[in-house]
């Protein structure tokens, strides 16, 4: 690596940091949340899908007011809010057991994390690292927020277990200030970051909405699969994995080796994709990612069993989300006020799954169980993107290519 590319990674450095840090604490927050709601508010599953999809409520309305506003010059301090407003939540979250103050508590912690990561995807493939392609950079980015996932999972369960729920809240409220701390120093003292934020104020109009290409809303489509299924397994499996035995430690275990799979993809998705046609992977990755899920409660008993479902749910999801990001990003490259818009819909797109996931698994689950609603709901939604998806991906096959 040459001298001015290692120097552009290094300055960067902080700002993959801070996305490490800020995930790893929503991700721990993901997993105590259903189980503190269950063990110390004495919620049902109904309830307890509805005040975790707050989450992804509040994220989702504010993504693109932060997207068409988002610039060079203010992402240091939507950062900086962003973060500051999660550290809070998860701080308070020890005090407060009633569902509806509880859910503005999740309003405010998906606010925060809507402004940060907005601005933390956009200033990073705007301007990627030693000038390595969108798709690298992506690759990087999403294998960072894969390790934060992978180390939230054991930081959450083994200090639940060790140091108890009230403790672990308070040590979760750290990770976002210090994140914060790193993106501001590593964009405030980056010649690289701070190259092209003159004349960089200029904001997407309303109207740029409707001339995105099509390869985004196929983007924002496979962010909604892979989170909705996330969603679903993070706020029911805890409850049905402690209800048969299993520790809470054991269950951050298995968040963690979904990440550690979904991570170490990221990371390795650049010399696959340069092999393979990455349209060519997404349907048989999709099925992979429902029938993991689908499987859940045919083993929930066993540790051991859910380790490889948790390993391929981990895969489909790490090597979606690198293709769908990247696709959507190579497809506005020379527009860099859409940029921010991009991103800020990609991210809806994660959060809508988020929304939608706890809502209608925890309506389904107070029906007919919570077993019952791992094996309908990811079938369901399989079927909604390939009733979606296929139709827009044989719109964008050159008709020669059909033949």
């Amino acid at each position: 690596m040459s001298d001015g590319r290692r120097g552009a990674f290094l300055a960067l450095a902080p700002v993959y940091l801070s996305v490490f840090l800020f995930v790893a604490g929503n991700s721990a927050l993901s997993i105590l949340i259903p189980v503190y709601l269950s063990r110390r508010a004495h919620l049902g599953a109904a309830t307890i899908g509805a005040v975790v999809g707050v989450v992804g409520i509040a994220s989702l309305a504010a993504r693109l007011p932060v997207g068409l506003s988002y610039s060079a010059a203010r992402g240091r301090v939507f950062l900086l809010a962003g973060c500051a407003m999660s550290a809070v939540a998860f701080a308070l979250v020890p005090f407060v057991t009633d569902p509806v103050p509880f859910a503005g508590l999740m309003a405010l912690n998906g606010l925060g994390w809507s402004v940060a990561t907005t601005a933390q995807l956009a200033l990073l493939v705007a301007r990627p690292p030693g000038g390595v392609s969108t798709a690298a950079a992506m690759g990087w980015f999403s294998g960072a927020t894969g390790l934060g996932n992978m180390v939230g999972g054991v930081l959450g369960g083994g200090s639940a277990d060790g140091l108890g729920l009230r403790t672990t809240f308070f040590v979760l409220a750290v990770t976002p200030l210090l994140g914060a701390l790193l993106m501001v120093r590593g964009v405030a003292s980056s010649e690289v970051l701070d190259a092209r934020e003159e004349g960089a104020v200029e904001r997407a109009p309303w109207s740029a909405i409707l001339r995105l290409p099509v390869a985004v809303w196929i983007g924002v489509l496979v962010m909604f699969f892979i989170n909705g299924l996330n969603a679903l397994t993070n706020t029911f499996q805890p409850i049905l994995a402690v209800a048969a035995g299993l520790s809470v430690t054991q269950v951050g275990g298995l968040s963690s080796i979904r990440s550690w799979a979904s991570s170490s993809s990221r990371f390795g998705s650049g010399p696959l994709f340069s092999r393979f046609d990455p349209a060519g992977l997404t349907l048989p990755l999709v099925v992979v990612g429902t029938l993991a899920t689908c499987l859940i409660p045919s083993v929930i008993g066993s540790f051991l069993l859910q380790i490889p479902l948790f390993a391929l749910a981990g895969l489909s999801r790490g090597l979606l989300r690198v293709t769908g990001s990247a696709d959507a990003f190579d497809s506005v490259r020379d527009d860099d006020r859409l940029r921010g818009l991009t991103s800020a819909l990609l991210y809806g797109g994660l959060d809508l799954g988020k929304i939608v996931l706890p809502f209608l698994g925890g309506a389904v689950a107070g029906l007919w169980g919570v077993a019952t609603m791992f094996r309908v709901v990811p079938a369901v939604l399989l079927l909604i993107y390939l009733g979606l998806a296929l139709p827009a991906r044989r719109a964008l096959t050159p008709e020669p290519a059909r033949r």
